[in-house]
């Protein structure tokens, strides 16, 4: 019963921070998707849900996990390259205002040595530019 709790909470948070303004069709694409990534990489519902609120775990598994989101997303391609466009766009339907998502990615858009240290800064410091973490 928890779990599905969980669930039923993730989704409503997802729905909320992340696929506001998203189709029917993509938020089902970006569940099938979070669904996919988290038994690709072992990330927990627990992992996703504290970095909802703001609470990143350095994990490994979690790092991956955001990776894979990112691949399957369009954010990462199969290079490893970030695509700062597709990324804006989807901070864009969130954060209503250009000068200050150009902001936020100019200051968190930055290459780490690893795909996983790289998405995870770069999620973690989207989160704090946004939500003043």
């Amino acid at each position: 019963m928890e779990k599905l709790f969980i669930l039923l909470l993730q989704l409503v948070v997802l729905f909320v921070f992340v696929a506001g303004e998203l189709t029917a069709d993509q938020r089902k694409q970006f569940i099938v998707f979070q669904n996919e990534c988290m038994q690709e990489t072992g990330a927990t519902d627990d992992m996703i849900m504290k970095a909802l609120a703001g609470v990143f775990s350095d994990s490994p598994v979690f790092k991956n996990h955001l990776v894979c989101m990112g691949l399957k997303t369009g954010i990462i391609d199969s290079d490893g390259n970030f695509h700062k466009n597709i990324l804006k766009k989807g901070i864009m339907l969130i954060v209503n205002n250009e000068a200050k998502v150009d902001a936020m990615l100019d200051k968190c858009h930055v290459r780490f040595e690893t795909q996983q240290e790289s998405a995870f800064h770069l999620m973690k410091c989207l989160y704090e530019e946004h939500f003043g973490a």
